[in-house]
């Protein structure tokens, strides 16, 4: 099977990175690939949709562990959206993702999103004040 990824800019800064496939030994480069592309890019937040994959593969899970340290040293936010059962599940095996960057669905990722922002104009506000 493939891996299909489409990029979308969802607001300045925030891009949404859609999978559809496995990955797996045959499919991590695509992701590692796009993924390098943000990392050299203005960015200030990635989602990562994984709600299209079915399964991912002991290199999968590298390349996205990878992937979240290198956001993380570039201080982009990382975040995990949608994840299936079976793929949540060798997540939770290895204990590899903290749960405040996997959100169950788009709505959930949007209101953290916001009270993030509201907190971050609030403390703005504070210190001009």
């Amino acid at each position: 099977m493939s891996l299909k990824i489409n990029i979308t800019e969802k607001d300045k800064g925030v891009f949404i990175v859609s999978c559809l496939g496995v990955i797996d030994t045959n499919t991590y480069s695509v992701l590692k690939e796009k993924i390098d592309f943000l990392v050299r890019t203005d960015v200030k937040v990635v989602v990562l949709d994984m709600e299209g994959v079915n399964y991912v593969s002991s290199m999968g899970v590298s390349t996205i562990l990878n992937a979240k340290k290198s956001f993380e040293k570039e201080g982009i936010v990382f975040i995990i959206l949608s994840l299936q059962p079976q793929v949540k599940k060798v997540f939770d095996i290895v204990k590899a993702l903290p749960t405040q960057t996997v959100f169950e669905s788009i709505e959930e990722l949007d209101n953290y999103l916001r009270v993030i922002q509201e907190k971050e104009a609030k403390d703005k506000d504070s210190h001009s004040s």
